[in-house]
């Protein structure tokens, strides 16, 4: 019967008759008609003891916890809370899913509460950016924002949790290269090994450049500027913008010089094309000094990382 009035809404009726708080259940269906009717605050008051006392019904406690706490705007102590329980080995698959939402979803909440009374760089905790690499579906606006603050913050505290990220195949490729530059900016001399679409790559932060001071980006650059750039300027840094986004994609990859200017002909030729502008093939392989064979084969590069 109060499981009945609980899905019809009927939480001040249910709550009459959930009197036992010696019963564990009682309790955790307490909390459910207390969130229910919005009380959040007696919710944390009863929390805290079911969350202590719970065995059953410990993560299904933990959540309408959890819960009230972000509605109270109590953020840290939710915070904690979870990056807690999401440590422990043991954790059931589909709370592990749960409680990572929530944590995304409480990050939002947070960084919203602060933005204007807090500059930028004092929203995230190096904890809490440490879990959103941890979490497998981490939210993209998240993930990028706590990259922008990680920048002035020590990476050195999160070494292996960056390491596990670089290594795992299905972590995003660009969110690697962010962090690899900031482990060049920060002059990390220490050992990684980073996966790329299936190759894996060694290397010593301390002795890489940033993406946009490697020699390739200059060399591709000077193709396309003295190609492009006097003829059609909206064109030149159209196609410049994809040379940044292809060495953002593909860092720590290395480019030989001889590689350049196929490179450049490639980006001028299908930019051209996605713009309908009309361009002769024997005109960029004169431009270019390649051959569209060339030029068809490193498109392949490019659709592998899904550039253009």
């Amino acid at each position: 019967m109060i499981e009945e009035l609980i899905q019809n809404g009927d939480y001040l009726e249910a709550l009459s008759y959930l009197t036992d708080l010696n019963d564990e259940q009682t309790r955790y269906l307490r909390l459910v008609c207390l969130i229910g009717l919005q009380e959040y605050q007696q919710v944390k008051e009863e929390g805290m003891y079911a969350k202590a006392h719970a065995k059953d019904t410990y993560y299904d406690v933990v959540s309408m916890y959890v819960t009230a706490l972000k509605e109270l705007q109590e953020f840290e102590e939710a915070i904690d809370i979870l990056i807690e329980e999401l440590s422990m080995p043991y954790i059931p698959y589909e709370y592990e899913s749960i409680f990572n939402a929530a944590y995304d979803q409480i990050l939002l909440d947070k960084q919203e509460a602060r933005y204007e009374l807090e500059s930028k760089n004092q929203i995230f905790s190096i904890a809490e950016i440490e879990q959103l690499l941890k979490n497998k579906e981490c939210n993209d606006e998240l993930i990028y924002m706590a990259l922008d603050q990680l920048q002035q913050l020590n990476i050195r505290l999160i070494i292996p949790t960056v390491r596990e990220y670089l290594m795992d195949p299905r972590q995003d490729f660009f969110v690697k290269t962010l962090l690899l530059e900031i482990l060049v900016d920060q002059q990390v001399d220490d050992e990684f090994e980073v996966e790329k679409f299936g190759e894996y790559y060694d290397l010593n932060p301390v002795f890489q450049p940033l993406v946009l001071e490697q020699n390739a980006y200059q060399g591709i650059g000077h193709y396309l500027e003295k190609n492009i750039e006097d003829e059609n300027p909206s064109l030149y840094q159209q196609c410049l913008d994809y040379l940044e986004y292809y060495l953002y994609s593909i860092y720590p990859s290395q480019i030989y010089d001889d590689d350049y200017r196929i490179i450049a002909a490639t980006i001028h030729y299908y930019v051209a094309t996605l713009q309908s502008i009309e361009i002769d093939e024997e005109d960029i392989e004169i431009m270019y000094y390649c051959t569209m064979e060339e030029i068809e084969k490193m498109k392949l590069t490019f659709n592998r990382i899904e550039v253009i």
